[in-house]
């Protein structure tokens, strides 16, 4: 019985040492955990405006790394998440995490709309689109992502992303065969169809949100 309760008691304070320790790494860490988190977030809004503005002669005179951004408060919206809901697009499919206004010289730029897709084959895809303020896709950025090698990670390829850039959102579909002519279509990665729709899906989402975000007021 004294053997019992000695190895009880040994097992406890180790265990007792081990909550200690890991409570302090996990204070340690946290600074810096939040200061990469932040990083990781402002590099994801710079990077859907970079490649766009250096590619288009209206916005040679926009250097991207000089953007600021200031976050909207998405709460503030009448009925936000009821008529994403209206639209197709409900929590279970997709979550719209923020948004932020794209500011250079006090000037508006466009906007970056960061979402989760519910619908990726190897779990939640996290990504953030950037938009003009007439709803065009300037880029996406993937901020977590981890679907199959080789099939759905290549949407992270640019030749995926190009094919949503320059575009107006909200009305993207996916076909498997390029046959339906319409021009906001987007070809199914090969062999990745549920990828590529749960990231198309996501883009709809955003700029429905984006649409609710400016009250309706896009002038395509």
């Amino acid at each position: 019985m004294k053997s019992l309760v000695k190895d009880a008691l040994v097992l406890f304070a180790i265990t007792l040492v081990a909550g200690l320790l890991l409570g302090v790494v996990y204070e340690v860490t946290k600074a810096p955990r939040e200061k990469q988190a932040e990083l990781t977030r402002i590099n994801a809004f710079k990077t859907v405006f970079a490649d766009y503005f250096e590619d288009n002669e209206e916005y040679k005179d926009v250097d991207s790394k000089k953007i600021d951004f200031e976050d909207i408060d998405l709460s503030t919206i009448d009925d936000f998440k009821e008529n994403l809901k209206k639209a197709g697009y409900s929590e279970k499919k997709v979550i719209v995490n923020e948004a932020v206004t794209a500011v250079v010289d006090d000037k508006e730029v466009g906007y970056a709309v960061t979402v989760t897709s519910k619908e990726g084959y190897g779990g939640d895809i996290k990504f953030t689109v950037g938009f003009l303020k007439n709803g065009t896709v300037t880029g996406i950025s993937y901020l977590s992502i981890s679907e199959t090698a080789g099939l759905g990670m290549e949407a992270k390829n640019s030749s995926f992303i190009k094919s949503f850039v320059g575009k107006s959102g909200g009305q993207f579909i996916v076909n498997k065969d390029n046959s339906s002519g319409l021009p906001n279509e987007i070809d199914a990665i090969s062999g990745a169809t549920i990828t590529t729709r749960a990231i198309t899906n996501g883009v709809n989402a955003a700029y429905v949100a984006l649409v609710e975000i400016l009250g309706g007021d896009i002038n395509e």
